[in-house]
């Protein structure tokens, strides 16, 4: 009896359920996220309406892309062979940068939508300026936790990597005493980071005098006095999930194509232009700076964590302080 033939080509290769699940969760992003820039361009202005409508076509279009390439790109790319790269070199390519944006809109659709709604529901008794507080945390929160769940689709499941490979590791050792001489470094550090942001702020203010500081208006509006409600999400939640996003990602993608410097500049420029307030974009630069070359030098994020975490503390104290001025 003839045997039947074993089918032509090489095997199909059967992907991991962490990248199948990944490719999954990429499909299903691409509408949330043309939902979600969509949803942003109806109050913008006219020239964001035309990048956000931009946004909202091609965004779709990168994600199925990126989900595509799943099956080929399921593993960590290795680390360049070259001296020149640090051992936290990032083990992702342009495709996980290229989508993270428009999965990052689709998590904050879902995590935006689902607590902002509970927070609503549950804070209905307070006085209304304490409920835009707790609100303004809710939503701020939401939004973190989707830029980080949209990491953990692409480097996690995607990739397969861990927490360590983005940073998130002890400095290297310094002496007999190891890594803890970089937490006075970080005390140093933060400082550096407020002397230089206020001297390059006020330079920014004398080429910009007639550039408001929304950003320092705003935390105002949605914070009032209730600055220990504002303190977790400033100094806990936004320095820990900025240098994961800034430093861990952006910076450690870099440092696999280029030198020290420009990786450093690109990448604080790329966090100063993220935070959408120009007459911040020059003291933000500086401390993008700092921020960068301590994670290049210590080989960690906790370093810059503690720095960041100490300068919004002293920010939002200025801010929400009585006698603050914006």
């Amino acid at each position: 009896m003839p045997q039947p033939r074993a089918p032509r080509g090489p095997p199909v290769a059967t992907l991991p359920p962490r990248a199948n699940l990944a490719k999954y969760c990429l499909f299903t992003a691409a509408p949330l996220s043309f939902l979600t820039f969509i949803a942003s361009s109806q109050s913008a202005s006219p020239f964001a309406r035309v990048v956000l409508l931009a946004a909202a076509a091609l965004s779709p279009l990168a994600l199925i892309y990126v989900g595509l390439r799943t099956t080929a790109d399921h593993d960590p790319v290795p680390v360049p062979g070259t001296t020149n790269a640090p051992g936290g070199a990032g083990r992702w390519d342009w495709s996980d940068v290229v989508a993270f944006v428009p999965a990052a809109a689709a998590a904050v659709l879902l995590t935006g939508t689902v607590l902002l709604g509970f927070t609503q529901a549950v804070d209905s008794g307070l006085p209304a300026a304490a409920r835009s507080a707790v609100e303004s945390f809710a939503g701020q929160t939401a939004s973190y936790a989707a830029a980080l769940a949209a990491l953990a689709v692409l480097l996690v499941w995607r990739r397969g990597l861990r927490p360590r490979d983005l940073g998130w590791r002890l400095p290297r050792p310094l002496g007999r005493l190891g890594w803890l001489p970089w937490l006075a470094i970080g005390v140093v550090g933060a400082v550096v980071a407020l002397l230089v942001a206020q001297w390059l702020g006020s330079l920014a203010t004398d080429l910009l005098p007639n550039s408001p500081n929304t950003q320092c208006t705003t935390v105002r509006g949605e914070y009032g006095g209730y600055v220990g409600i504002a303190i977790p999400v400033v100094c806990v939640v936004a320095p820990l999930s900025e240098e994961t996003i800034f430093r861990g990602f952006i910076y450690g993608w870099l440092r696999r194509h280029v030198p020290v410097l420009p990786a450093v500049v690109i990448s604080a420029a790329v966090f100063s232009a993220a935070h959408l307030v120009l007459v911040l974009a020059l003291p933000l630069f500086g401390v993008g700076v700092i921020l960068a070359l301590l994670y290049e030098y210590s080989d960690s994020l906790l370093p810059g964590a503690v720095v960041h975490g100490l300068f919004n503390l002293v920010g939002i104290i200025a801010i929400l302080g009585a006698t603050g001025t914006c």
